[in-house]
């Protein structure tokens, strides 16, 4: 089985708006698998085919293994440090919070 940390190729057999299924092939074992929305990017999602498509094969992040089930969770972004926020690229939070708007409407 898989490991977590471990990279491999994935192919994606479908997709939906809340990610991607996919199959990893291990030891000649065919591994049912997912690539979860919040797993594409750190930044908003639109559309998961926007990043991914049909029957092409990524490299992936195995993230969790459920052995019982045959299946892994799986990670595009962990992998790729452009899809991954960093302090530069957060949204810096100004220190009115709630203020200018509060004062801009009429009491």
């Amino acid at each position: 089985m898989l490991n977590k940390g471990q990279k491999v190729n994935a192919k994606i057999t479908a997709i939906v708006n809340y990610g991607a299924f996919c199959e990893v092939i291990d030891e000649d074992q065919v591994i049912k698998g997912l690539i979860h929305i919040s797993e594409i990017s750190d930044f908003f999602v639109k559309s998961v085919d926007e990043f991914l498509a049909l029957n092409e094969e990524y490299e992936v992040e195995v993230i969790e293994t459920l052995t019982d089930k045959n299946q892994v969770k799986l990670s595009y972004k962990s992998i790729r440090p452009e899809l991954l926020k960093t302090p530069e690229t957060k949204i810096k939070e100004t220190k009115s919070g709630f203020d200018n708007l509060k004062n801009s409407v009429e009491s």
